[in-house]
């Protein structure tokens, strides 16, 4: 099954993502694209064809995040062990926040897509807002969020539409916290005043009561692309 890496950085530079900082990234996608091609026979080519790309979360301008697509979480762990990235991620580090990363893999989904099989269907990659919605779930309830979540993720998806939402179970523990799960859901947005549109609509409660019966809490995130 495959995996998406999300990996979010803090910047150094007072909420800005500098072309210093921009071009660190950009340098590690492109080294990364070619390591992959050269090593991984089975991945597509090209950055959008592997969901690697950069974003710029709109709440905290100081906060980016890298995404790819990774056939596991193995493979994934190949090239953070290659030479490759041992030489282009310094770069990185030096204007970032090293002791505020927050890093992990969602399973069984490719969310950052570049196309999509359903005709007029607006893929990730190709959204102007790309909004992250993170469930934190106990872990003895996670079955029962499953059944209660697949009767009424209907209702966003709707809503969203021609907005793609995909989601899935963040593999890696949540820190310091044991004892929960957390469920991620990645789509598209025309802005993110259209996706905070979604509390208004009709059906809101419905999903909105159902999703709190099973959850701890709901964090939601908006980003723009960079790269």
């Amino acid at each position: 099954m495959p995996v998406t890496e999300l990996a979010a950085f803090t910047t150094i530079a007072h909420n800005a993502v500098t072309p210093e900082l921009l071009a660190a990234c950009v340098q590690a996608v492109e080294v990364q694209d070619e390591w992959c091609a050269a090593n991984l026979t089975s991945t597509p080519l090209g950055h959008e064809a592997r969901g690697a790309a950069l974003f710029q979360q709109v709440e905290d301008p100081a906060v980016i995040l890298m995404t790819a697509h990774w056939a596991s979480v193995a493979e994934h762990g190949l090239w953070i062990a290659s030479e490759e990235n041992e030489r282009v991620y310094p770069a990185v580090q030096e204007h970032i926040d090293n002791d505020n990363i927050r890093f992990f893999h969602v399973d069984g989904i490719e969310a950052f897509t570049i196309v999509e099989d359903d005709e007029g269907a607006v893929p990730v990659l190709r959204s102007p807002v790309v909004g992250i919605a993170l469930f934190s779930v106990v872990k003895d309830r996670k079955d029962e969020f499953e059944s209660v979540y697949a009767g009424v993720k209907n209702i966003k998806e709707e809503f969203a539409k021609p907005y793609v939402h995909r989601g899935g179970w963040r593999i890696e523990e949540v820190e310091g916290r044991e004892d929960v799960e957390e469920y991620v859901v990645i789509g598209g947005w025309e802005s993110v005043k259209a996706a905070k549109e979604f509390s208004k609509s009709k059906d809101f409660d419905k999903y909105s009561d159902a999703i709190a019966s099973v959850t701890l809490s709901v964090e939601v995130e908006h980003y723009k692309r960079l790269f």
